[in-house]
């Protein structure tokens, strides 16, 4: 095989002084580069080219006829060629490799006729840049301050492109990034990891956030967490094998460096059009044939969303086009609609919970969780309370007073047909709400209306009826009213609308936060809710603190030694007056004086007087 070097006469004296040396070994011939004539050399000749990006730009396209074997060098203005071949910055190596490997036959990727050595980027793509890694954890938060410091004054464009099977798909951008393969950066084998340099196909990346946050969200996964397989919400990937782009107005993009501006984009793929000498650092498979033509678009803007995002900066929060929820409505439509099969589950559910509740059996309640169907209406009363929709909002309500009282009543019918008045530990569980159950409900509303949001989180609906438990609370008020107990039913009452307005709120500003609702339209709404929960929250917090106050005392009594007695198992079982149940543990039989005394014992560290219900067991040694 023949070997020669294509040098930049502009590099004769470091060609003279450095690359030669290291060619000295081998039969090679130099020739200064001439772009008005080619060297006559033969077929499968091996061509080592020290030249520049536009050099090689210039030569290739010509060149590719002559069936020559090309190899880069690192050449000084050499940046693109170098990163696309996968070249070794140093230049023994790269001689080396140049010399050594195997010739293969990879595809040409021309942009509005020129060729591309490395990428096209059109408009601002951040973290899709093509590159190396950011290096030093100071060097990447630099770069994420100076990234975030322009997001509030980048506006979307429109972009329009029409892939190689005719499909034309519109969409607001931030930028495109045009690269032939992804074996050559971080970003690339993050993103494309089914890419070849000889597939046929090259890939169009496009960075597309709908807000500030999402965007924040991307640069920090883009910078900090490389390695993640999966392609961010952000961002649309196309595999093509022709492309064209177009946006209003034209577009300023860089090729290969290079700032030009245009009208259209053409971008067209030559298959295994060049025999290629790659670097060390790019892999060719030899197996890799062309492929089907694919698109990662899911989550691009389109419809009225487009519009909506290319007439200002990005907001903080994405505002959803009507026609992109128009599904997740008619789904919240008919939650809020007390259909034949809303009223049998809700029968059913509070049958099954009150009888869960007298059999003390937790699986039953689960069960009974998981049928209610009062967690649609009150997601949808959280849409209106968002939305200001008056219509929804009548809608919800009236759903949920018709389940509310058919739980009361079949909970009531139920207590008169079961002949049993005992206060079961699950009865008693609902009957003291505090803060930490509004919490469990904030959480649930979250959880909740996102999972309606993305329709792909459906399933987890059923964990989130378990957490928030909406319907024993109304079966234990409908058995404190079949019993004429107005503790029972005020308590378990309040547990039912801490659940209620706790999830109405966070629901609503999910929703919110979601961009299903303006802040001016839901501000009246939020207030409203926030107001209600407020309300709640004052019989919550005074139970809380009881709850806090009993917890300091057991934490005070468990263990404690009075004489030869061993306190053990403490419970404040009551409030009014506050009964204290504990085992008394000791190596004698205890007599009446032994009970007396350490009834006074808890008094005094209690400060106050108590009823003690004590049990003794008696240990030997």
């Amino acid at each position: 095989m023949m070997c020669f070097l294509l040098f930049d006469m502009a590099q004769q004296e470091v060609v003279k002084k450095q690359l030669l040396p290291m060619l000295a070994e081998h039969e090679l011939t130099p020739v200064a580069f001439n772009p008005h004539e080619l060297p006559n050399w033969p077929e499968d000749a091996r061509v080592l080219l020290y030249l520049s990006d536009d050099q090689i730009s210039e030569l290739l396209p010509c060149a590719t006829d002559k069936q020559w074997q090309f190899a880069f060098l690192p050449h000084p203005n050499a940046v693109h060629a170098i990163k696309g071949g996968g070249v070794s910055s140093k230049l023994l190596q790269a001689v080396e490799d140049g010399l050594n490997n195997k010739a293969r036959s990879v595809d040409l990727l021309l942009c509005n006729g020129r060729l591309v050595l490395n990428s096209v980027v059109i408009g601002d793509v951040f973290g899709l840049r093509p590159g190396g890694a950011i290096e030093g954890l100071w060097a990447k938060f630099k770069h994420l301050l100076s990234s975030g410091r322009r997001l509030g004054e980048l506006v979307p464009k429109r972009y329009e492109l029409i892939t190689g099977n005719d499909e034309k798909i519109v969409t607001a951008a931030m930028g495109i990034t045009v690269v032939e393969h992804g074996k050559n950066s971080v970003m690339g084998r993050r993103l494309l990891p089914g890419s070849h340099i000889n597939d046929g196909m090259f890939h169009a990346i496009l960075l597309a956030p709908r807000s500030l946050m999402e965007m924040y969200r991307f640069l920090l996964s883009s910078v900090f967490h490389r390695n993640s397989g999966s392609v961010p919400r952000s961002v649309g990937i196309i595999k093509t094998a022709s492309l064209s782009v177009r946006s209003n107005g034209g577009m300023e993009y860089r090729h290969d460096g290079c700032e030009i501006c245009a009208k259209e984009l053409v971008f067209e793929n030559q298959a295994k059009r060049l025999s290629l000498v790659s670097g060390r650092l790019l892999a060719i498979e030899e197996g890799a044939s062309d492929s089907k033509e694919q698109r990662k678009i899911q989550h691009l803007p389109s419809g009225g969303a487009i519009e909506q995002m290319t007439k200002r900066p990005l907001s903080w929060i994405a505002h959803a086009a009507t026609d992109e929820f128009k599904e997740l409505y008619q789904a919240l439509r008919e939650n809020a609609t007390p259909s034949n099969v809303f009223l049998t589950l809700m029968i059913l559910s509070t049958l099954l919970a009150s009888v869960g509740l007298f059999a003390n059996s937790p699986p039953v309640i689960i069960g009974a969780m998981i049928l209610a169907p009062l967690m649609g209406p009150i997601i949808s009363l959280a849409m209106a309370i968002a939305r200001q929709d008056e219509s929804l909002l009548k809608g919800s309500l009236y759903t949920l007073f018709t389940g509310l009282a058919l739980a009361l009543g079949f909970a009531v019918i139920a207590t008169w047909l079961i002949p049993l008045q005992q206060v079961t530990p699950e009865i008693s569980a609902r009957l003291r709400p505090n803060l930490l159950d509004l919490a469990v409900a904030v959480i649930s509303g979250i959880a909740g209306a996102y999972a309606h949001a993305r329709a792909a989180l459906a399933k987890s609906l059923a964990g989130v009826a378990i957490a928030v438990a909406l319907v024993p609370p109304l079966a234990v008020t409908g058995i404190g009213i079949g019993w004429g107990d107005t503790g029972i039913m005020w308590g378990a009452f309040l547990l039912f609308l801490t659940n209620l307005s706790g999830i109405v709120l966070a629901g609503a500003v999910t929703f919110l936060v979601l961009g299903f609702a303006p802040f001016s339209r839901a501000k009246r709404g939020l207030i409203l809710s926030a107001l209600a929960v407020v309300l709640v929250s004052i019989p919550l917090a005074l139970s809380f603190v009881q709850v806090v106050h009993k917890t300091k005392l057991i934490k005070q009594l468990e263990g404690r030694l009075i004489d030869d007695i061993r306190l053990a198992e403490v419970r404040v079982v009551s409030s009014r007056p506050i009964t204290v149940s504990v085992k008394l543990v000791a190596p004698r039989p205890l007599t009446a004086s032994d009970y007396q005394n350490t009834k006074r014992a808890v008094e005094a560290v209690m400060k106050q007087p108590v009823v003690l219900e004590a049990s003794s067991s008696l240990r030997l040694q």
